[in-house]
């Protein structure tokens, strides 16, 4: 019976319930699936038939670790889910501007190398946002990540200049549909169209995350807007076992703020069938 791991977090070692949902679905298909701490010493990665990555939740505060342990599985003949290639190409948020270059709506960013002198109330005038939101470009779950405006602009500059100490930076507009209409999530899984959520922040937030307030619920996307993401995903250069494209409708169309490769949470508890369509696609190829 083929052997694999559910790579998670030392904070998280039993997984979350949602990837829970996978262990019995594999099983059926005669798939053993075992939780195991990506960067746990104690676990032979060599006698395992796959490794699916799914909360190492905090891959972004150690990022070359982490592809470095990547490295490690394939050198070893691992299957790794997603592929390797596409982890170290999604890892930096400039994924965005290949996917853009490939055709695909994205949110308007400024993009700030790290040791860039950058003056941030400029930056906000001569872009026309009144309003922004600055983000590390290695991150996740809306770690780092902060709103700016024209007003707050002259107190905030040591703030960015910190941040460009550190790593690289992106600058975007405040999106007000993300609290009015929502954020769009679209599950892929084996490369199709599995299921959608809807999230809202928290009154008064404009971060979508449980950890801020946030809430999702199961929706059904208009077909223009899952025709959209559909064409994200034909976009990336690679074929992911599953991905989360995360957007927000912009005058009738999706406009990308995220495509999540590495370790989105799936909602696989908001479909019933979902945790089934996954294990399918991984049986498949073990």
């Amino acid at each position: 019976m083929p052997r694999i791991a559910l790579a998670t977090y030392a904070k998280l070692p039993t997984l979350n319930d949602d990837d829970r949902l996978l262990v019995p679905a594999l099983a059926a298909l005669g798939v053993t699936a075992v939780p195991a701490v990506w960067d746990s010493s104690d676990v032979c990665w060599d006698d395992l038939q796959g490794v699916l990555i799914r909360s190492s939740w905090d891959y972004h505060l150690r990022a070359p670790e982490f592809l470095a342990w990547i490295a490690r599985l394939e050198r070893a003949g691992v299957t790794v889910w997603n592929p390797g290639d596409l982890l170290r190409w999604n890892h930096h948020k400039r994924y965005l501007r290949d996917l853009a270059a490939r055709g695909v709506a994205t949110v308007p960013t400024r993009w700030l190398a790290r040791g860039d002198e950058v003056d941030l109330p400029a930056l906000l005038t001569e872009a026309g946002w009144r309003e922004a939101v600055v983000k590390p470009a290695v991150s996740a779950s809306a770690f780092g990540t902060w709103r700016t405006s024209t007003q707050t602009a002259i107190a905030d500059q040591a703030r960015l200049d910190r941040m460009l100490s550190a790593g690289d930076v992106m600058v975007q507009p405040l999106l007000p549909e993300v609290a009015d209409a929502g954020e769009w999530s679209m599950l892929f899984l084996g490369g199709r169209f599995s299921h959608a959520v809807l999230k809202r922040p928290a009154p008064g937030d404009y971060r979508v995350q449980w950890e801020f307030g946030g809430s999702a619920a199961s929706a059904a996307p208009p077909d223009r807007l899952r025709a959209d993401a559909e064409h994200v995903i034909t976009a990336v250069p690679g074929d992911p076992l599953y991905a989360r494209v995360d957007g927000v409708e912009l005058e009738g169309r999706l406009v990308l703020m995220e495509l999540e490769l590495i370790e989105p949470h799936l909602f696989l508890g908001w479909d019933a069938a979902a945790a089934g369509r996954l294990a399918r696609a991984i049986r498949e190829t073990v």
